[in-house]
């Protein structure tokens, strides 16, 4: 559970957070907040997607992707740091505004390259450009993310190339690949869809708020 829904689930022994697929989450929340008199406060909608068949891109942009390496970790727990306040701003909220914070340090990096779960999408010249990563298999099931592409070499295909390679060896492997998005995010939302990946259920993550008098 990242820091700050800690923080919440922590402060005073009560429950200020709930995360899950709608309409549950939302009951939920409802009703927590009618029994504290507090308020419901919607912080990111979200949305799962699986993959029954992947769509290969018609264009691949040029270089090739290849698993991060022990000398990479530095570049990617940079990648993994900056990914949230990124998405933010994409999304259209201020950057930081995420409940979500990166917990990770090169410890973890050593670990998901040694997993084999980072790749990275290398120019022509060998300079990482994109990561895309994925989680370790659970009970046959494999969540992609993050995907992550610098500002300065977005709009060239990498994430789309990237993901699209990832998610057809999970299921070279025998593993199904999903996903979850930002729904205030119509890039990354369309570039999945056009892959294949099929929506399943919307979420949410919703806080309770104490009614300030």
């Amino acid at each position: 559970m990242p820091a700050r829904w800690r923080e919440r689930w922590s402060r005073a022994g009560a429950t200020t957070a709930v995360n899950g697929a709608l309409p549950a989450a939302r009951a939920c929340a409802e009703e927590l907040a009618r029994l504290t008199g507090g308020e419901v406060r919607v912080s990111q909608h979200t949305r799962l997607f699986d993959l029954p068949e992947l769509h290969p891109p018609s264009r691949r942009p040029p270089g090739t992707l290849r698993q991060a390496t022990p000398a990479d970790a530095e570049l990617t727990l940079a990648w993994f740091d900056a990914f949230l306040a990124d998405a933010d701003e994409q999304a259209g909220r201020e950057r930081g505004s995420s409940p979500e914070i990166s917990e990770h340090d090169l410890d973890d990096m050593l670990r998901r390259i040694a997993g084999g779960t980072l790749w990275l999408w290398c120019d022509p010249e060998g300079t990482p450009v994109h990561l895309t990563a994925a989680n370790p298999p659970g009970y046959g099931v494999s969540r992609i993310g993050p995907v992550y592409t610098p500002p300065e070499h977005r709009g060239r295909g990498y994430a789309t190339a990237g993901v699209a390679q990832v998610s057809q060896w999970l299921l070279d492997q025998g593993v199904q690949p999903c996903l979850f998005t930002d729904q205030a995010n119509p890039t990354s939302n369309a570039v999945y869809e056009a892959l294949g990946y099929r929506a399943l259920v919307d979420t949410v993550a919703l806080l309770v708020d104490p009614i300030t008098p």
